[in-house]
Parts: structure tokens; C-alpha cells; sequence
């Protein structure tokens, strides 16, 4: 009898059945440890169910275990007994399970063997195996829309698009040509931005905030400049750039929103005209030069002022990196320029404040 209690002490941790809860939309109970096979019933979302008792099993104290020898030995004699009746000893083979399976026995509403997917139950074993479970992100088993449902559904309709036309005004360029003379006045003229943006929503955003795409940028000003022998020059400035864009909404109303910008720009263009006369004197030169302009900006959206179609307000701060423009041909007057031939001259670091305003399309 004594070998018989200590017996049923061993097992009696093993024999309290652990605990599950359904982690998943919808998962099934099949009769048989096969995808195909028949389904008895199907469980839902924070279901709770018994799962076989075996999953609770510990490695750390199989070194205190009899050998097989002896545990043969014990299960023979306690089958013997008349009085045990537990079914796990009666001739049956017990069934090992380990949480790495795919199929997890558990009980049906009748009290018959059935199985679950692991990957769809979270296995309460009120110890530190519970750290080193893992739910999936996304439920393979959620067919559910996710509303507001699409325009024109069922029909599929491309979304998470956003595309933008803005003009902007921004503060006057200092910056010119490096006359051999004084100059004796300044006429600066405000710069005209054109700005074309396509954005695409982050495939992991699941709030609509999160957008990234590009955007190209044309920039165009003149600026006139007279000296003291009357000569007059002006100097026509064109700017095309492109570059990535990031563009995140802070503020989320149903028909107002806060959208906070950054862009890096690389501009293969900077075009600049430098035309002086003199009387029926003129003479012209064209220069060029590449450089990077940085963008941080700040959009307020009202939504739907017309049918996917949006009002756009915005300002923007930038910053130009030092640009070296080089002469594309040759002068005529000699006292008018700092080199005849091979002529050059570089900028300084631009910073400036920038006023947009447009229309945005956003489907």
C-alpha cells in the first residue's frame, strides 16, 4: 500500500488538467490529429478549455526518477491491485504532448478526445514557460472587414493613397552673382513654389496616420541688381528638385487634420541666367549647379471640400546646402564679370520659410 500512495503522489501533479485560452477569431476541434479531418466543434475568442495534462510535464526532476526497470516493475504491480482503477495504468500507453505539437489533446462538451491547434491557445502554466509563448500578430482566422468598409464595396477599389498639388511663396534669395563692381540697388522678387507629392499609406499603419512617397519640387525667381555706371543686371533663378518624403497625421479629426512633413531633396537643377546691359550693350551668361535642400513642414487638411478631394494649408521650413554655380559659356565685356572663361562663384547656406497652399487627392 505504501508503494501504491507514493505512486499516486508522483503522478497526482501531472494528473490536474492545465489550463488554455483561445487566442484566436474561430478555431476548430477536430476529431483526429489531421487538418482534414472531421470538425465536432469549433471554439471562439477567450474561450477557456482543459488541455491534456501531459503539456505540464518537467524535465528538471527526471534525474530523481526509478529506472525503467523498477518503473516497470511498479506499474505491473499496481496493476494487480483491485483497487486501482485509474485508466491511465490499465494496459493503455499514456500519450506524451509537448506545446511544440501541432495538435493539442483536450475535451469536447461530451467528454470525448479532440484536438486543437497549438498556435491558436496560450497555455496558462503559472510558471516562466508563459514567457516563451508567442501569439501571432495577425489572426489567420479573422475574416472580419475592417470598418469603415471601402467605397463602392464589394468592388475593389485601390486605397491608402494620397497625391498633391501645392503652390508656395517663401522668402526672398539674397544670394547673386559675385560683381567686380559695388552694387548700388537690390529688387528681389518672391520665389514661386510648385510642389507635386504621391504618397503611399505604411503597409503596418493600421490608424491611416502613416504615409510615405515622394515629392518633386520647381522653384523659380528673378532678382534685379543696378550699378553705379547705370548698368543693369537681373539674374532668373530655376530650381528643380527630388527626393523621399515622410509624412505622419499628429491630428485626426473626421473632416480636420494636423499633418506633420519631412523631405530631403537632391537637386540635379539650379539654373540661373545672369543677363547685364548698358545702354544697347547686353550681355548674358548661363550657370549651373546640383546641391540638397532639406524640408520640414507642417499641413492642415480639411477633409472632402469636394468628393476625395481636400483643402490644404501649410508652411514649411528649409534648409539648402552651399551651392558652386559654373558658367556654361563665355562673356564679352570683361569689366562686367570676375572671369571671362571658366567663371564660378558659390552660395552660402539658404535657410528659409515657405507658405503652401493647395488641393490634395486622398483615396
Amino acid at each position: 500500500m505504501k508503494v501504491f500512495l507514493a505512486f499516486v503522489l508522483c503522478w497526482s501533479y501531472n494528473a490536474i488538467a492545465l489550463e488554455a485560452v483561445v487566442t484566436v477569431l474561430e478555431t476548430p476541434m477536430f476529431r483526429e490529429k489531421r487538418l482534414d479531418s472531421p470538425v465536432v466543434q469549433y471554439l471562439r475568442k477567450g474561450d477557456i478549455i482543459k488541455v491534456h495534462p501531459a503539456l505540464g510535464n518537467t524535465t528538471q526532476f527526471d534525474h530523481m526518477a526509478p529506472s525503467s526497470e523498477k518503473y516497470e516493475q511498479l506499474k505491473k504491480h499496481l496493476a494487480q491491485m483491485p483497487e486501482w482503477q485509474d485508466p491511465l495504468f490499465n494496459g493503455k500507453k499514456e500519450e506524451i504532448v509537448y506545446l511544440e505539437d501541432q495538435f493539442i489533446p483536450t475535451l469536447d462538451r461530451q467528454g470525448n478526445t479532440v484536438y486543437v491547434l497549438s498556435e491558436h491557445i496560450y497555455v496558462y502554466f503559472n510558471d516562466s514557460r508563459e514567457l516563451v509563448q508567442k501569439v501571432a500578430a495577425k489572426d489567420p482566422t479573422d475574416y472580419r472587414l475592417e470598418e469603415p468598409l471601402p467605397k463602392n464595396y464589394p468592388l475593389h477599389n485601390p486605397t491608402g493613397h494620397r497625391g498633391q498639388i501645392l503652390i508656395g511663396f517663401s522668402q526672398a534669395y539674397n544670394e547673386s552673382y559675385v560683381y567686380p563692381e559695388p552694387v548700388k540697388t537690390k529688387s528681389y522678387s518672391t520665389p514661386i513654389h510648385v510642389n507635386l507629392g504621391l504618397m503611399w499609406q505604411v503597409p503596418y499603419d493600421k490608424q491611416d496616420r502613416f504615409y510615405f512617397g515622394s515629392n518633386i519640387n520647381f522653384k523659380s525667381f528673378q532678382n534685379s541688381y543696378s550699378f553705379m555706371d547705370f548698368r543693369r543686371a537681373k539674374e532668373h533663378y530655376i530650381q528643380f528638385g527630388i527626393g523621399p518624403q515622410l509624412a505622419y497625421d499628429a491630428y485626426k479629426g473626421e473632416k480636420d487634420r494636423l499633418n506633420l512633413s519631412v523631405a530631403i531633396n537632391f537637386n540635379p537643377v539650379n539654373y540661373l541666367t545672369v543677363s547685364q546691359s548698358l545702354g544697347t550693350i547686353d550681355d548674358t551668361r548661363i550657370y549651373r549647379g546640383m546641391n540638397v535642400s532639406s524640408r520640414v513642414g507642417m499641413q492642415y487638411h480639411r477633409k472632402k471640400v469636394i468628393e476625395d478631394m481636400d483643402l490644404v494649408l501649410g508652411t514649411a521650413f528649409d534648409i539648402e546646402s552651399p551651392t558652386t554655380y559654373q558658367a556654361q559659356n563665355g562673356g564679352s565685356q570683361a569689366n562686367w564679370w570676375q572671369n571671362l572663361g571658366r567663371d564660378k562663384y558659390t552660395t552660402r547656406s539658404l535657410f528659409s520659410l515657405t507658405g503652401f497652399m493647395g488641393i490634395q487627392v486622398a483615396y
